[in-house]
């Protein structure tokens, strides 16, 4: 990882999202777009998502995959 860039924050009651872009070295993924949600119970989180765009990963996947 050589940096993060927030694109957006997102907040309800009892959940918050920050959407963000993840900048790698490695050239085959090169920016990871990616989006979190933290819900919470009683004010402490107790969930988290993590979602990202894969569609780099597919080709580095492959790459190492035997056939």
């Amino acid at each position: 990882m050589s940096g993060v860039d927030l694109i957006s924050e997102l907040y309800g009651e009892s959940e918050a999202i920050p959407l963000y872009d993840v900048h790698t070295s490695v050239s085959a993924i090169g920016t990871q777009h990616t989006a979190e949600h933290f819900h919470l119970t009683d004010g402490r989180i107790d969930a988290i998502r993590l979602t990202f765009d894969a569609t780099a990963w597919h080709a580095v996947m492959r790459a190492v995959t035997p056939p």
